[in-house]
């Protein structure tokens, strides 16, 4: 029973998750795309969501690592790059080929050198697979060589010094491995016995003041990147707690998060096709409506696109 529990209240937290990615990658298309949205109403919604979002997908995923030492590095080395690097290329090389041909109606002008280096530099949303590819092999070579501890302490050590990595993948690399280790080290039966404490409440203020904080500090790169660090820890428990606490049976919030993946290489297609259709064939300028359409589009194409293939045999073939 507990076990049930505890996968129900993570598809749950995947599922409040991906909603955020998918909204908050149309609403950073929407501003970009010029429509007249509120500079403070922008500001405030995207540095919420951009807090801990990924963060906390990072964590989710730690809480099952330790499976990862029950094999040999090979053997996750296979396994990872089946679940993650697969999709990371073929959905990279399919959204970045369409981008490629419709620059002229997107929002970002993708080249053929971004095509090519796509196995070396990630493009678009695809830089958390192929980070989360990473991340799993350091905390696994990590974990061999040391106690669980003194990994989640280097991977703090990296999270402070995140802003000086500016090379390659290391920034998000630094930024989210110690969440990763977080959620590894986490007892799942202690983790949800503290989150269903009545005092937890705390955590929604506490996270409400650390954003609002952090918003005032964009413009300082080391104090803005401590607070959002904080806001991300915030962020995380505050889901967490949400999700173990719900009362009843979410199905459809459940099958989000049990279908997240179809939902995050698919999305950013579904929601610019959306978006590009409200403006050159309807005219519809009106910034509810696109933030609207173009997250139920990005969340609902590629669940229809999943369903389709199943249907026809082929989905172990897109993910």
């Amino acid at each position: 029973m507990i076990i049930n529990e505890r996968i129900t209240w993570i598809d749950y937290a995947k599922g409040i998750g991906i909603i955020l990615v998918v909204y908050g990658h149309v609403l950073r298309g929407v501003f970009e795309a010029g429509l007249d949205i509120p500079i403070k109403l922008f500001t405030y919604e995207d540095s919420f969501i951009y807090s801990f979002h990924m963060p906390l997908f990072f964590f989710l995923s730690g809480l099952f690592a330790n499976h990862l030492l029950k094999r040999s590095f090979f053997s996750n080395l296979k396994n990872k790059a089946r679940s993650m690097l697969y999709p990371y290329l073929l959905w990279s090389l399919i959204q970045g080929g369409i981008m490629l041909v419709l620059s002229s109606y997107t929002n970002g002008q993708t080249t053929w050198s971004d095509i090519i280096k796509i196995p070396i530099e990630p493009i678009a949303q695809f830089w958390f697979l192929y980070v989360l590819f990473l991340i799993t092999l350091l905390y696994f070579i990590g974990r061999k060589i040391a106690p669980a501890s003194y990994v989640l302490v280097l991977g703090f050590i990296l999270l402070c010094i995140a802003p000086l990595l500016n090379f390659w993948v290391l920034v998000p690399l630094a930024q989210n491995f110690f969440f990763f280790v977080l959620g590894s080290v986490m007892n799942k039966q202690r983790l949800t016995t503290i989150l269903v404490k009545k005092w937890n409440f705390i955590a929604i203020p506490l996270y409400l003041i650390v954003n609002v904080v952090l918003i005032q500090f964009i413009g300082n790169k080391w104090v803005h990147h401590f607070l959002w660090g904080l806001a991300a820890v915030c962020g995380i428990y505050l889901i967490a707690f949400i999700c173990v606490n719900l009362k009843y049976n979410h199905r459809f919030l459940q099958y989000l998060g049990q279908n997240s993946m179809i939902i995050f290489v698919a999305h950013i297609l579904a929601a610019s096709g959306a978006r590009i259709l409200l403006l050159n064939i309807f005219g519809i300028e009106n910034v509810f409506v696109h933030l609207l359409v173009g997250t139920l589009a990005g969340l609902l194409l590629p669940l229809l696109l999943w369903i389709i293939c199943k249907k026809m045999k082929i989905a172990r073939f897109i993910l």
